[in-house]
């Protein structure tokens, strides 16, 4: 047996500088920077990012974006914000710059991109770069141009089945991009229930609030919107042993033990997260969430009845919140609502408002189950 020498995770899809990464390559750089310009106007709303390179070594330009001996300076232009750094970034620390994309594009001429689209331009002929062409989704007609070179085909003749379009159907071409790169992540949904109960003096999970035990209420309204539901645990239960549990792999932070242990579990998935403490919650709620969803966005919540904050347990968490989440734990903060609070989210006003209640204590317990 090959010896496993670090432990087998499942990894976050993604290219070499961010998430839908595609290499624009085979014509000249201004041309990229112009169809770039043009084509993120037709992605919008989506955010864009875009990998370039400057042919030019502007010494005057350096001395007014540094001051001193600076390496890093960031300055409010008003209207957009400039980052600028004399230090060198791999490929792990600019993900993290254009982590918050839907789209990255990529200069293809300088940097290899996870999908490629093809330019026909004998200014800047493929065939030269054929080794770069790894996984091409489509080819753009420059103006003149009709078909692909034999040669290029004899190299790669899969690109004759590739969809084509002129380098003028920025439409067409926004749309195709966006179909074979902005795919919705699929939504999976997590009960908590690792909750130690103490103010309830039992465990709030199997509280009888519709007749069957809480936890097992709150599976069944996940599972309408769900085809994987979870239910997340400290320590694996026999009392859940009919469903997917999923034990916590963060120890010692409340739901956020949950949230994270989920994302390491798959970090690929959206997690449409509940806690087991919501006896009022309702289909007519999660219907709200989940058309209200923003993919786009690192979650979808709601505002709390009872404070003007996100509430992060009955909430949609976007792949891209993982490494959100594990940034703020980097700071110290295990608390899911202060990643909300400081970030990028859909946040909703509940239609019914009531349903955000949850239950801590014997008394509210009561008073609930004789609402109910």
């Amino acid at each position: 047996m090959k010896h496993q020498k670090h432990a087998k995770i499942t990894r976050k899809e993604i290219g070499n500088y961010g998430i839908n990464e595609v290499a624009v390559m085979g014509t000249t750089c201004g041309d990229i920077k112009s169809f770039v310009a043009s084509v993120s106007k037709e992605l919008a709303p989506l955010k864009v990012a875009f990998m370039d390179m400057d042919h030019k070594s502007d010494e005057e330009e350096k001395v007014k974006s540094f001051f001193g001996d600076t390496v890093v300076t960031y300055t409010d232009k008003i209207n957009f914000k400039r980052f600028d750094s004399q230090e060198s970034y791999s490929s792990f620390e600019l993900r993290q710059l254009f982590k918050s994309c839907d789209i990255t594009l990529v200069n293809g001429n300088h940097f290899e991109g996870q999908k490629q689209l093809l330019f026909v331009d004998d200014r800047k002929p493929l065939l030269k770069k054929v080794a770069k062409i790894k996984n091409p989704i489509g080819v753009v007609f420059t103006e003149g141009k009709e078909a692909l070179s034999e040669d290029l085909l004899k190299e790669k003749p899969e690109l004759a089945e590739l969809p084509t379009f002129r380098s003028d159907d920025l439409k067409d071409i926004a749309s195709f991009i966006q179909s074979q790169s902005v795919i919705k992540p699929k939504l999976k949904g997590l009960v908590l229930v690792g909750g130690k109960s103490t103010r309830m003096g039992e465990d709030k999970s199997m509280l009888d609030y519709h007749g069957q035990p809480q936890w097992k209420h709150s599976y069944d309204l996940l599972s309408q919107y769900c085809d994987e539901v979870y239910v997340s645990v400290a320590d694996k239960k026999e009392q859940f042993s009919e469903v997917k549990q999923l034990q916590d792999k963060f120890i010692g932070l409340g739901p956020m033990s949950g949230i994270l242990s989920a994302f390491q579990e798959d970090p690929n998935a959206a997690w449409l997260v509940v806690a087991c403490d919501l006896p009022l919650l309702s289909a007519s709620s999660l219907n709200q969430l989940v058309n209200a969803r923003n993919p786009q966005k690192y979650a979808t919540s709601f505002k709390s009845p009872t404070m003007e904050f996100p509430e992060p347990l009955i909430c949609i968490w976007e792949p891209k919140a993982y490494g959100r989440l594990l940034e703020f734990l980097s700071w110290g903060y295990s608390c899911p609502r202060k990643a909300l609070i400081n970030s990028d989210i859909e946040l909703l006003i509940a239609d019914h408002e009531e349903e955000m209640t949850n239950a801590n204590t014997p008394e509210e317990f009561q008073k609930i189950k004789g609402l109910l």
